[in-house]
């Protein structure tokens, strides 16, 4: 285990505050559970990918090009499928709307192929039931 604590950073701190910006706030506890399981691993991904990279090496990036960019590079792939689902409701968090992830799904169709498509529409379609159930209980709470 590392000695250093990453979570004093600015660097960890600012990659946490991005998640937090764009992510579903059940998803938070992923991240400590991320740092319990290797402090230094946490630090990679949150201060060197979600500050470093994120914010300070991509600022010509909007947060809904980067997650759009992001969003079709899970999709190409089609192997990560809980990232799939959860980048389409960052996409929805951080105001895309969901004509425009369909769009994006039609797009890519002439580039990756029908099969990959399907998997993700089910896993986008998935993604919006639960962003919008979430939304619903926070109305009636």
């Amino acid at each position: 285990m590392s000695s250093n604590d990453y979570r004093d950073s600015e660097n960890y701190k600012k990659g946490i505050e991005v998640y937090a910006s764009k992510y579903e706030p059940q998803r938070l506890k992923q991240l400590d559970a991320l740092y319990e399981f290797s402090p230094d691993l946490a630090d990679v991904v949150i201060s060197h990918g979600l500050c470093d990279i994120w914010v300070n090496k991509t600022p010509n990036l909007s947060v809904q090009e980067k997650e759009i960019a992001v969003l079709a590079s899970l999709i190409t792939s089609c192997t990560v499928h809980s990232e799939i689902k959860a980048h389409a409701q960052c996409l929805l968090n951080v105001g895309v709307t969901k004509e425009k992830i369909k769009d994006l799904l039609i797009l890519l169709t002439l580039y990756i192929g029908v099969p990959k498509i399907g998997v993700a529409r089910q896993l986008i379609e998935e993604a919006f039931n639960e962003y919008d159930s979430a939304r619903s209980k926070n109305v009636t709470a």
